[in-house]
């Protein structure tokens, strides 16, 4: 059952002494059910307040299961409140019941969920990761499409991703839509914002082998010493299976965007670090692949190669003994 919130806005109770859920109901037009929507849809007042919005049900409880601080819920229906009974803490969130048609007026989404939260920012060292993470880390060059960094966000937790670094001029990782497209991979994954290329070098490790996704490569042609040096760099190039990464100590895989490709910085970096060019040999006629499919194509690779000799060495360990 719920219950309208009374007097327990100081104590900022989840659920009274009867155990319903406490909330307030905002009226039409009240101020502020604008505030939280136009000011969390700011990427200035979102960094001012460390706060973002979610949409739906499902990445409410993503955020809850991963332990993220949640301030806000607003909802229309009282079965989605419900829904997220069994998820809430019993204090620190405060709820508020408004009309649907108020909700769609401000909606990032197509068909309104009907139900939103808003979080603190969870910080990159305090994630609660689902399991260990492989040895493996994303660098995301210069990727400006909300769509692109979601999935290959959404790919890095799939994978098992270490952590995702993001290169200065990316996309905002709270933008909206690159939050619904990621399907509640900000909660799960240390994600590293707006790094200044200069600065990136400090967050590889020394024993990192770094590859870069390079779609602007034709197998069919010759890689010619002009070509080479019009994408500034002398980077060998492989097809992503033709490596053995089952031998390497850890990975980068840097990812650039699907219009912008891969930066003069990025090619620095893998001429510095000995990189290789990785390539997804397509069907004849076929450009390339969206770069959160090319990302998680080499990924999965990667994950599958390192799995399997981990299988290996437990089972050579066993017979061992």
């Amino acid at each position: 059952m719920l219950k309208k919130r009374l007097f327990y806005l100081s104590q900022k109770k989840v659920f009274n002494d009867n155990n319903e859920i406490i909330f307030d109901k905002l009226h039409k037009n009240d101020s502020r059910i604008s505030s939280f929507f136009v000011k969390l849809k700011s990427k200035k007042e979102r960094t001012r307040s460390n706060q973002i919005l979610v949409e739906g049900w499902r990445l409410i409880v993503d955020g809850l299961e991963a332990k993220c601080d949640l301030s806000y819920i607003l909802f229309s229906r009282s079965e989605d409140l419900n829904n997220l009974r069994p998820f809430l803490p019993k204090t620190g969130v405060e709820i508020f019941k408004v009309s649907y048609k108020e909700m769609e007026l401000f909606s990032n989404v197509e068909t309104c969920p009907g139900i939103l939260g808003v979080f603190n920012m969870p910080s990159p060292d305090k994630i609660r990761r689902l399991g260990k993470p492989l040895p493996l880390q994303f660098l995301c060059d210069n990727i400006r499409v909300p769509g692109n960094l979601g999935a290959i966000l959404r790919a890095a937790v799939g994978v098992g991703c270490d952590k995702v670094l993001l290169s200065k001029g990316c996309v905002d990782i709270w933008e909206p839509k690159v939050i619904r497209s990621a399907a509640g991979a900000h909660f799960r994954l240390p994600i590293y914002p707006s790094i200044e290329w200069d600065d990136i070098p400090n967050h590889l490790p020394d024993n990192t082998s770094l590859f870069i996704a390079d779609s602007n490569y034709d197998f069919s042609k010759n890689d010619t010493e002009e070509h080479i040096q019009s994408q500034g760099t002398q980077i060998p190039v492989a097809p992503y299976y033709g490596v053995n990464f089952s031998t390497l100590d850890h990975i980068t895989l840097v990812i650039g965007g699907e219009t912008e490709g891969i930066s003069e910085m990025s090619y620095r970096l893998g001429a510095m670090k000995n990189g290789l060019r990785l390539n997804i040999p397509m069907q004849k006629g076929v450009d390339s692949l969206n770069t959160g499919m090319a990302a998680a194509v080499i990924a999965f690779e990667i994950r599958k190669q390192l799995v399997q000799a981990a299988a290996k060495t437990k089972i050579e360990g066993l017979a061992a003994n």
